[in-house]
């Protein structure tokens, strides 16, 4: 079987096999009961008004992007000791994910 086969093959059964275990966990876990105090917001032991809490998804969308490029060097660098066409998959999935990251609405 030639080597692009093989990969596709198992990119094929990892995606099966997360998908199985994914929808076996949703089916399988016992279901939460939602309740009024389960639902509030709570910190550190304490009721916390929603008006003070402020996130900011600046600085997740910067860590997420720079996990995204730090992940592709290393499989970049690890990938010219075996098949360079793998590194450049991985770098076209990487370019893919870290656009859609960026210049998410």
């Amino acid at each position: 079987m030639p080597d692009i086969a093989t990969f596709g093959l198992a990119l094929l059964i990892s995606f099966l096999s997360a998908c199985g275990l994914y929808f076996s966990a949703r089916f399988l876990a016992p279901k939460g009961k939602k309740s009024k105090d389960k639902m509030s917001v709570y910190a550190c032991g304490e009721k916390y008004p929603a008006e003070k809490f402020q996130f900011r998804l600046q600085l997740f969308y910067y860590a997420v992007f720079f996990t995204i490029l730090e992940t592709a060097g290393f499989l970049v660098f690890t990938s010219a000791f075996a098949n360079p066409l793998y590194g450049g998959i991985f770098v076209a999935f990487a370019t893919i994910a870290a656009v859609l990251v960026l210049y998410r609405k």
